[in-house]
């Protein structure tokens, strides 16, 4: 079986188990503005005849694009801090079911993710690299991301300045989407953004707290979508801040190369001293620039699991951080969910 990258040994390794996890109510209450825009995705030149826009977008990325993006982590050095205010339960733990692949698709080894040599954890079809050009400075970025079941089998998660340059920026434009990516290698192709999504409180802001995004892909060239041929993971919302967790991620700037999905495994804490602890969960993972947008899943079972979170930032101890999930972060999923 194929296994995922071994991650800076800064987190305590855990063996997966079954049970339902910690779902205590909701530490925090939402944070910042809960409504979110949507724009219709785009590409940086004029459209070419005979051309649809997923396939301008994907055309755009030749390996050469492919292999010089840069790292996403920069788009957040004007984002504010977490709020901050230590508020108290206030939502009922929920969870969206996660899929398995339904469509017919040809048998691929699974690979390992790279990471501590003392346990194997299986990479995962549901996470992928994201490519985007940024219209505001004229360059190419990289990101991580994964698919999100729902009644579209269109959707896809990751970090809000995956999407959006924040306060002051504008849209990314020819984003794709491309799973299990291993060094140039595509096996299961790539996907082109339709729709992007991300919450006002980002956009108008850098609101950290809100720094998640959700895309709604066009079908492939062969009509397939994502969710259908990868599987889908599940959404959770309103968990306590200590949840066991896997990250499967992409990072790319040293030590890492991007190359292959690097995994990290630990339990989540609040950041911060009461009372002015951050509406935000912490992973000690040291993943560097090409993670923003992993998902941090609850119950990996070596195919998917359920979002608890998603890469945000990186700070100087190695501490990644990603907004709380709150009822905002399900209202928002629950208002593209079946977006076609």
């Amino acid at each position: 079986m194929a296994t995922v990258a071994v991650s800076a040994a800064l987190v305590t390794t855990l063996t997966l188990m079954g049970g339902a996890g910690s779902a205590q109510a909701a530490p925090a209450s939402t944070s910042g503005d809960a409504s979110v825009s949507t724009v219709a995705a785009g590409v940086s030149t004029a459209q070419r005849s005979g051309l649809q826009v997923a396939d301008q977008a994907s055309s755009y990325w030749t390996p050469e694009r492919l292999r010089t993006a840069q790292s996403a982590d920069t788009l957040v050095d004007k984002a504010q801090t977490s709020s901050g205010t230590a508020s108290r339960a206030a939502g009922t733990a929920q969870s969206t079911p996660p899929a398995a692949p339904s469509a017919s698709v040809a048998t691929r080894s699974r690979a390992a993710a790279a990471g501590p040599i003392n346990i194997q954890v299986n990479a995962s079809a549901t996470v992928g690299k994201v490519f985007f050009y940024n219209p505001a400075d004229g360059k190419n970025y990289v990101c991580s991301a994964g698919t999100v079941n729902s009644g579209s089998k269109l959707l896809v998660m990751s970090a809000g300045h995956c999407v959006h340059g924040g306060r002051g920026g504008q849209w990314m434009q020819n984003w794709i989407f491309i799973p299990y990516y291993n060094y140039g290698a595509e096996p299961y192709g790539r996907w082109s953004a339709k729709y992007l999504t991300t919450f006002n409180a980002w956009i108008n802001d850098s609101n950290l707290d809100r720094d998640v995004s959700y895309i709604t892909m066009w079908p492939n060239a062969s009509g397939q979508r994502p969710v259908d041929v990868l599987g889908g993971n599940g959404l959770s919302v309103n968990y306590s801040y200590e949840q066991a967790v896997t990250i499967l991620a992409y990072p790319a700037a040293p030590p890492y190369d991007g190359g292959w999905q690097q995994y990290c495994q630990g339990t989540t804490y609040r950041p911060g001293i009461w009372p002015f602890q951050e509406n935000q969960i912490a992973l000690r993972c040291g993943f560097t620039g090409g993670s923003s947008g992993s998902v941090w899943l609850r119950l990996y079972n070596g195919s998917y699991g359920y979002v608890n979170g998603i890469m945000s930032t990186l700070d100087s101890s190695g501490v990644n951080r990603s907004p709380y999930f709150d009822t905002a972060v399900m209202d928002a999923y629950n208002s593209v969910a079946n977006r076609t």
